[in-house]
């Protein structure tokens, strides 16, 4: 006995076993089970959460078949298809004014926030490049050049890469936004060439110099648009330096295209572990493992810059299902409400009231999240940067209002209903229905105590005896309200932050 005493303490004081930085495909175990958590964990990463009837259906494939199955359907997608002012110019818009000019914007970010809780992984990834390849609307200011780069954004979410920077070197947006409309022979502008390095392909202070960022200007000109009448971008040859530039050492004559891909034949190593890193820290973790790292840049380079091998290997690997990844990572604004209603079961996206979007997208905003608008050309930082003592109860607040639409559509609030009765094989236990719904919603298990307060959050406005005398079951009219009281407690909690 007191051997067994002793190795039994020896056990419990053992650290946890080291995370995996494997990029070997993840092979279920009994330490490591492919489960209803690991299912959604997949679904949250690489979308915004997932119903009850997609994590049965998940559980049934193998975690490499599932991948696929998200990654090439979104790959898939056709382009979005074009509003009907998609080419208006100013002079299509002077008879309606900044009114009509404000509702096709709404228009947008609308329809994004629809396909974020509809299809789900392109939306995000395009989310994702969105606050890489960084615009304000603000500054370009015309609506035409909104939708060529939110069409870009998804064009090429899942594609290649290398093809997806030359493109976004002659989007009209990022011509404003970044000065390369005004880049012209003989009085070069160095902003985008600055960010196109140090944002956008390589790190910055990452294997290059100012000079590089001077003859890198001077290649990149030539290309116009002009925002104030909102005409389409195009090239200029006369506004084309037409001489020899050296860049990383190499001299040539190059043109924008030429000058964007020698950044990918020259400095592939730089470009590679730059973007291998910041697709790891929106997707897994805000700390990079470098052998992880090294690996996807290595599938990156080798794959001739398209995404999907990466991502592929990355979502696939040992080290993305560790347990210590499994909500790790706080929120977005925008992972704070979607994944609510996708999870209460909306199967109709497009049928989302206008005014629960317009609801979603003040809120949104208030939390630091405005749709083309982010803070500065590096973006929002993400992760810990989304909370501070203002956030956090503005969170609450907001989360709250989530909860309330649900309590607005009686379709999802009988859907709560059947997703309760589906996770806890009809049970009239309140403390079982509880457990369950928590871990649900959140992928987690409460402290004991906690969990009781939640279970009278859910027991709330119900007589007590009906509990103890059998009379209440999921089956009882009041029951799809006390899952929402549950969520309005939830969602103030610090487990509900965490994805």
């Amino acid at each position: 006995m007191a051997a067994h005493t002793d190795l039994s303490t020896e056990r419990a004081a053992a650290p946890p076993p080291p995370v995996s930085d494997s990029l070997d495909p993840y092979i279920p175990s009994a330490g490591k089970p492919w489960d209803a958590r690991r299912v959604a964990h997949l679904y949250r990463r690489l979308g915004y959460g997932a119903t009850h009837d997609q994590i049965q259906q998940g559980l049934q494939m193998t975690p490499s078949a599932l991948v696929d199955l998200l990654l090439d359907t979104a790959a898939a997608l056709p382009a979005p298809t074009p509003p009907y002012w998609a080419d208006w110019d100013s002079e299509d818009y002077a008879p309606f004014g900044f009114d009509k000019t404000e509702e096709h914007r709404r228009e947008m970010r609308h329809r994004w926030m629809t396909d974020m809780l509809g299809e789900g992984v392109r939306a995000k990834m395009a989310f994702f490049w969105h606050n890489h390849f960084v615009t304000k609307l603000i500054i370009y200011g015309c609506n035409a050049y909104l939708w060529r780069y939110y069409l870009l954004l998804h064009e090429k979410a899942l594609g290649n890469f290398r093809d997806f920077v030359v493109e976004m070197g002659k989007n009209p947006a990022m011509l404003v936004f970044l000065n390369g409309n005004l880049n012209v022979v003989g009085n070069p502008n160095e902003n985008y060439a600055r960010e196109l390095m140090e944002l956008f392909t390589m790190g910055e202070n990452n294997g290059y110099t100012q000079q590089d960022v001077v003859e890198m200007a001077r290649a990149l000109t030539g290309w116009t648009a002009s925002f104030n009448d909102c005409t389409p971008a195009a090239f200029d040859p006369a506004r084309f330096d037409n001489s020899d530039k050296t860049i990383f050492g190499v001299t040539d004559n190059f043109d924008p295209d030429g000058a964007h891909l020698h950044i990918f034949s020259a400095r592939a190593n730089e470009v590679s572990h730059f973007i291998a890193g910041k697709i790891y820290r929106h997707y897994v973790h805000q700390e990079e493992t470098p052998a992880v790292i090294a690996g996807l840049a290595e599938t990156f380079r080798d794959n001739d810059w398209e995404l999907l091998p990466m991502l592929k290997q990355l979502f696939k690997s040992e080290h993305f299902f560790e347990q210590d990844f499994l909500n790790a990572k706080l929120k977005s604004p925008v992972e704070t409400f979607i994944p609510v209603l996708k999870m209460a079961g909306v199967t109709n996206p497009a049928g989302i009231p206008p005014e629960w979007w317009n609801d979603i997208t003040f809120w949104i905003q208030k939390l630091g999240q405005e749709f083309f608008i982010p803070p500065n050309v590096a973006g929002w930082q993400e992760h810990r940067s989304w909370i501070n003592e203002s956030t956090l109860t503005a969170r609450w607040n907001y989360a709250t209002i989530a909860t309330y639409f649900l309590s607005q559509d009686p379709q999802l609030q009988e859907n709560l209903r059947t997703i309760a009765k589906a996770l806890t094989n009809n049970s009239k236990d309140p403390a079982v229905v509880t457990a369950a719904m928590v871990d649900y919603f959140t992928g987690q298990t409460l402290e004991p105590l906690y969990l009781q307060a939640a279970t009278a959050y859910f027991k709330s406005g119900v007589p007590e005896n009906y509990f103890t005398g059998g009379i209440w079951s999921l089956d009882f009219g009041q029951a799809p309200g006390q899952i929402i009281n549950l969520l309005q407690y939830l969602v103030r909690m610090p487990e509900f932050q965490l994805t």
